[in-house]
């Protein structure tokens, strides 16, 4: 397999790759005698992608080049993150790249991207091949009874107002509104979530047909993935779903050159959940107080009086002006003997407890100095007397 893809070509296929990794970990290639198809499933297996390009997006295009037989065409699975590193900068690769060429020799092991850039500059990759096989995803897009043709801005300004921590998004269809809110797990702290709802009308989008209503819930972060796609080359988004638990498939496509699907598989939301959540939410905050208020009292009141803690309890005012009890609060004499007994020494275990104000000085320590230095203090002392050298002389008088 041999082709050309001009400049203003690259650039696209640049953002489709991007738009893949966001998928899957791996890249499929399939060369066909009319177009070359990619695709990528994530690591879950609940969601696929598949982007076509017709033999018109190419300059030059040659599905068995290196070989002479009409065979089927060529297969191989690459590594995603070398298929990124041949397109680091799809946003100016049209201005900076001329024409690439990709090649694919069914006896070789590498599949090799020629970037060939202005002034003469060559880029040439060599990406491993990791498998030869092909992938096929199976779906049905014609014949469901739900279809929708959207503007991307529409979808796009409606997920900006989700949470960036939201895993899965709900999609409730009927023929008078499409709602899209973000899906609540019932093992979820109903307490720290922010609920969001959009509400859209059918007179919003290019075409809506609703044949069956339903609710279906798929993944979020593959779901930007794909507008984001779509927003980059300003095409619409065509959805077509049907029921709970058949995949939903979205299309972007311009008409001649390529065509762009992704299927999102699609799980039952959880309706009692759903239904719930705000008398789950106010039962919870109901238990909340009513600990708070039994725990915390309880464990504030045995550290109080009976008297105080009524007191605490009926006034809610920042400070609580409450009398002393007459058992505790202390008299004139028993005030004039505490002073007595800090005067004279005495009781200091006691003083320490009752006056924490008037602590004591610490002692010196003149007895320990007397016990070394004993006969320089006594006033017979005669330094003649000592017998033995002198390590240290008498210092000058000045």
């Amino acid at each position: 397999m041999k082709c050309h893809i001009p400049g203003s070509n690259v650039k696209v296929l640049g953002r489709t790759v991007h738009a893949l990794a966001r998928f899957g970990d791996e890249l499929y290639l399939e060369s066909l005698p009319d177009c070359i198809l990619l695709r990528t499933l994530n690591a879950a297996e609940s969601a696929y992608a598949m982007v076509k390009f017709n033999k018109s997006f190419f300059s030059y295009f040659n599905y068995n080049y290196f070989s002479t037989e009409d065979n089927e065409g060529l297969k191989c699975k690459i590594s995603m993150k070398s298929a990124l590193n041949t397109f680091k900068s799809p946003m100016h690769m049209d201005k900076q790249v001329e024409n690439l060429e990709i090649k694919l020799d069914p006896e070789a092991c590498k599949l090799i991207f020629q970037l060939k850039c202005r002034h003469g500059i060559v880029k040439t990759h060599f990406i491993s091949i990791l498998d030869c096989k092909a992938m096929q995803a199976v779906y049905t897009k014609d014949t469901v009874p739900n279809r929708i043709t959207s503007p991307q801005r529409i979808l796009a300004e409606a997920l900006n107002n989700f949470q960036s921590s939201d895993d899965q998004v709900t999609l409730e269809a009927s023929p008078n509104s499409l709602i899209l809110r973000n899906y609540i797990d019932c093992s979820m702290d109903l307490t720290k979530i922010i609920r969001t709802q959009i509400t859209l009308k059918p007179a919003e989008f290019d075409s809506y047909t609703i044949g069956t209503e339903t609710i279906i819930t798929f993944s979020l972060k593959e779901f930007r993935a794909l507008l984001a796609f779509a927003e980059a080359l300003n095409l619409p988004l065509q959805v077509h779903f049907e029921t709970t638990g058949r995949p939903a498939v979205f299309i972007v496509h311009n008409g001649t050159t390529f065509e762009a699907h992704f299927v999102l598989a699609t799980t039952k939301p959880d309706s009692a959940t759903q239904a719930t959540s705000t008398q789950n939410t106010t039962m919870e905050r109901n238990k909340r107080k009513d600990a708070s208020s039994t725990g915390g009292s309880a464990k504030k009141k045995p550290h109080l009086d009976v008297d105080i803690s009524k007191c605490l309890d009926e006034d809610s005012h920042l400070f609580n002006f409450i009398d002393m009890p007459e058992d505790i609060v202390m008299n004139d004499e028993l005030i004039s003997s505490v002073n007595k007994s800090i005067v004279n020494g005495k009781d200091r275990g006691k003083v320490d407890l009752m006056d924490c104000d008037n602590i004591p000085g610490s002692p010196t320590s003149k007895t320990t100095i007397k016990s070394v230095f004993k006969r320089c203090f006594e006033s017979t002392f005669d330094p003649r007397s000592l017998v033995g050298s002198v390590l240290a002389e008498n210092s000058d008088s000045d």
